[in-house]
């Protein structure tokens, strides 16, 4: 049994269609109502949602004596009689992957050569269907655009919701870690991350993706764009002279 909705507004008369007052039906009259239920997260996480009117009246001097439970209108499903109004809802794989960093001095208080970068990749299915086969691919670079390899990962470390690698329920995030050591040769003032998963959706193969985002909008970039680490370059230098 699925979980109990409740209406954003409660069945509400609009008209008839002989001019009762509201609670009262003529012989051969009908009234109108509406109600409302805006779609919310858990709805859209279900596949559908399935909507009764039970409707009571008295008749006869008598009390609670007529009533019907509605119908859908449509006898060509195969129910001709009572059955429910069902609303199929639309299959959205969304992901959303985030990549932040941290870096562990070395004890210079300079970030740069012999501190380790960090990396938490959170990815969260945003849509409505569970995912399979989730993927994180990485790419980190100096400010050159040369490729770089990460140290360590990403490897998964777990998700919010108990679900092992490569599953992502809806409204799931699964988690990632990675590491980068800089070596003390490095001589660029940047190091640019992104990360890119993959998943698939039911009966269908990787057709869901997204890239990273560095998860501060307050840059002016409210999209996907890398995660990036000043790096203060190793400008040392030793001077030997002799004579």
């Amino acid at each position: 049994m699925g979980a109990q909705l409740s209406l954003n507004a409660a069945p509400t008369r609009i008209s008839t269609s002989n001019g009762s007052a509201v609670g009262s039906l003529k012989v051969g009259e009908y009234a109108t109502y509406v109600a409302i239920f805006t779609i919310d997260a858990t709805a859209f996480a279900a596949e559908k949602i399935s909507n009764t009117v039970t409707v009571t009246a008295n008749a006869g001097g008598q009390t609670g004596n007529v009533s019907d439970t509605s119908d859908n209108g449509d006898d060509s499903d195969g129910n001709t009689e009572d059955d429910q109004t069902v609303v199929i809802i639309d299959p959205t794989p969304i992901i959303e992957v985030t990549k932040t960093s941290s870096v562990t001095d070395d004890g210079d208080g300079i970030i740069g050569s012999g501190d380790v970068i960090n990396y938490v990749i959170t990815i969260e299915n945003k849509g409505n269907v569970t995912l399979s086969s989730l993927t994180v691919t990485d790419s980190l670079t100096d400010g050159n655009g040369e490729s770089l390899v990460m140290t360590n990962g990403p490897y998964f470390s777990g998700s919010d919701q108990g679900s092992g690698l490569g599953v992502l329920l809806p409204g799931e995030t699964a988690s990632y870690q990675a590491y980068y050591f800089v070596p003390s040769s490095f001589s660029s003032t940047e190091i640019s991350n992104i990360a890119t998963a993959t998943a698939s959706s039911p009966g269908n193969s990787n057709d869901v993706f997204d890239q990273s985002d560095d998860g501060d909008d307050s840059d002016g970039n409210t999209e996907d764009d890398p995660t990036v680490v000043d790096i203060i370059p190793n400008t040392s230098m030793e001077i030997t002279k002799t004579a």
